[in-house]
C-alpha cells in the first residue's frame, strides 16, 4: 500500500525534472548577471579603475596630438582617434565654449570652428593628470593648452558578455540536468535488460531489485516474479525427475522380485516339477500370493500417476466438525486394526473445530497411512493415532513399530508421496520421522476453532 501511494509515473518524473531544470537553469542566469554585474560595477567601473583608464586615455590624446602636431579645430584627425578608442567621447573647450565634439561610435561630428581662437595657457606642456574642479584635463595643441572633457564607457561590451555568458550556464545547467536524469534512466533500462538476458540464459540466480516506483520499476518487479516462478519451476521439474527416477527405480525392483518369483513358480508347474497334488497347491497359493503383491503395486502406482500425472485444478472444499468427521475416518481403521489383532493407542481430539477438506481425498490419505501400517508395522508394538489441535492447525499423528526384519513387501514410499501432495493442495502438510524402533507419520491441515457458548 505505502509503495502504490509514493509511486509516480515516469511522464510525471520527467514533467517534474523539466520544470526543475528550468527553474534552475533561470537561477543560474540571474545568480550570473547579478554577480556579473556587481563584479563589473565594483571592480572594474570602480572610481580608481575609470581615473586610470580616464587618465590613460588623456595621456594617449596627449601624446597623439603632440605627435601629429594637431589644432583643436582638426576635426577629422580628432574623431580618428575617438574613433580608434571604440567607447570615448570627447569634448573640448575653449573657456565654457565648445571648441570640438566628437563619439568614437558616431561618423558625424559636431564641430564648432573659431577663427583667431588665443590659447587658454602658453606653450608649456601642461599637468595632463590633473583635472580641474569640472574634471577637465589641460591638454597642449598646436594652437594652445585646451580643456578637454573624457568619458569612457567602455563597460558597455562588458554588460552584453555578462548576459551571453549568464545565458550558457543556464543552458548548460538545463542540458546537465536533463542528461543527468536521461543518463539514470537508461542505465536502469540497459540494467534490466541485461538481468533478462542473464535469466533467458540461465546465467544469473541473483535476485533483480530495484528502488524505482515508476513503470520502469514495476517491470524490474515482473521480471522478477517471472525469474522466481521460472526457477520454481526448473526446481519442480529437478525435483520431479528425481522423483519419477528414484520411483522407477524402486518399482522395477519391486515389481522383479515377485515377478521372479511367480515365474519361477509357474514353470515348475508348467514343467510338472512337483512330486503330490499338496505340493502343487503350495505352488499355486504362492504364485498367487506373488500375483496380489503385483497387484498391490501396480494399484499403488496408479494411484501415484492419478495424484502426480495430472495438471492441478482446484478442488472443492467443504466445511465439517472436526470431532465428528475424525470419530468415522479413523474410528473404522481403528476397529478393523483391532479386530486383526493389533494392540491401538487412541487420542481421539479433545477440541471442537471446524475443518474445510475434500472428503475424498482426506479418506484417501487416512487409507494410505493406515494401510502403511498393515504391510510395514511391527504386530507386537502398539500402534498409536492421535488427533490434537495446535495453534490454528489440525494434526493427525500415527505412530507404528518398525519390526527387526523387513517384510516382504518393501516401502516404495509411493503412498506417503501421496498423502503429501492431497493435504497439500487442501492447504494442509505432511511429515514423517522415523528411528530405529517407530516410524511416525504426521499430517496437519488448516483449523478453525469453535466459540465456547456461554451458559
Amino acid at each position: 500500500m505505502k509503495a502504490e501511494n509514493r509511486r509516480v509515473s515516469m511522464n510525471a518524473k520527467l514533467l517534474t525534472v523539466q520544470l526543475g531544470s528550468l527553474c534552475l537553469a533561470l537561477a543560474v542566469f540571474f545568480c550570473a548577471v547579478v554577480c556579473g554585474r556587481y563584479l563589473l560595477e565594483h571592480v572594474y567601473l570602480s572610481e580608481e579603475s575609470s581615473l586610470r583608464r580616464e587618465q590613460q586615455y588623456i595621456r594617449d590624446l596627449s601624446d597623439y596630438v603632440q605627435e601629429k602636431e594637431l589644432r583643436s579645430t582638426d576635426a577629422e584627425e580628432l574623431s580618428a582617434w575617438a574613433r580608434a578608442k571604440r567607447y570615448v567621447y570627447l569634448v573640448i573647450y575653449k573657456g565654457e565654449q565648445t571648441v570640438l565634439e566628437t563619439d568614437g561610435e558616431v561618423v558625424d561630428l559636431t564641430h564648432a570652428v573659431y577663427n583667431n581662437v588665443a590659447p587658454v595657457g602658453n606653450s608649456l606642456t601642461p599637468d595632463v593628470l590633473t583635472p580641474d574642479e569640472e574634471g577637465r584635463y589641460a591638454v597642449a595643441f598646436a594652437d594652445g593648452v585646451f580643456r578637454v572633457s573624457l568619458t569612457e564607457y567602455s563597460e558597455t561590451p562588458y554588460y552584453s558578455g555578462i548576459t551571453m555568458i549568464a545565458l550558457t550556464l543556464a543552458s548548460l545547467t538545463l542540458l546537465a540536468v536533463n542528461l543527468t536524469y536521461n543518463r539514470s534512466l537508461t542505465n536502469s533500462i540497459i540494467r534490466l535488460s541485461r538481468e533478462v538476458q542473464r535469466v533467458e540464459n540461465s546465467e544469473s540466480l541473483a535476485a533483480i531489485q530495484t528502488d524505482r516506483e515508476d513503470e520502469l520499476g514495476d517491470l524490474a518487479r515482473s521480471v522478477e516474479r517471472m525469474r522466481r516462478s521460472i526457477i520454481q519451476r526448473m526446481q519442480g521439474e529437478q525435483e520431479a525427475l528425481t522423483a519419477n527416477a528414484g520411483l522407477i527405480t524402486a518399482i522395477s525392483h519391486d515389481i522383479r522380485t515377485p515377478l521372479t518369483a511367480l515365474m519361477g513358480y509357474l514353470d515348475l508347474l508348467e514343467g510338472g516339477q512337483y512330486q503330490t497334488e499338496e505340493q502343487m497347491k503350495k505352488y499355486l497359493s504362492a504364485s498367487s500370493e506373488r500375483a496380489r503383491q503385483l497387484k498391490s503395486l501396480t494399484d499403488e502406482l496408479f494411484r501415484y500417476f492419478l495424484v502426480f500425472g495430472q495438471p492441478e485444478r482446484e478442488i472443492a472444499l467443504e466445511e465439517y466438525d472436526a470431532v465428528i468427521l475424525l470419530e468415522q475416518l479413523l474410528g473404522e481403521h481403528i476397529i478393523r486394526l483391532q479386530s486383526m489383532g493389533w494392540e491401538v493407542q487412541s487420542f481421539p481430539l479433545d477440541e471442537e473445530c471446524t475443518v474445510r477438506v475434500n472428503l475424498q481425498y482426506l479418506q484417501r490419505v487416512v487409507d494410505n497411512l493406515f494401510s502403511n501400517v498393515l504391510k510395514h508395522g511391527d504386530l507386537g508394538r502398539s500402534v498409536v493415532v492421535m488427533a490434537r489441535l495446535e495453534g490454528d492447525m489440525l494434526k493427525i499423528i500415527v505412530s507404528n513399530g518398525i519390526p527387526a526384519r523387513p517384510t516382504v513387501a518393501e516401502s516404495t514410499r509411493i503412498g506417503l508421496q501421496t498423502c503429501r501432495k492431497l493435504l497439500e493442495r487442501m492447504g494442509g502438510s505432511f511429515e514423517t520421522r522415523q528411528d530405529a524402533r517407530r516410524f511416525l507419520a504426521e499430517a496437519a491441515l488448516p483449523a478453525e476453532r469453535k466459540e465456547k457458548k456461554e451458559v
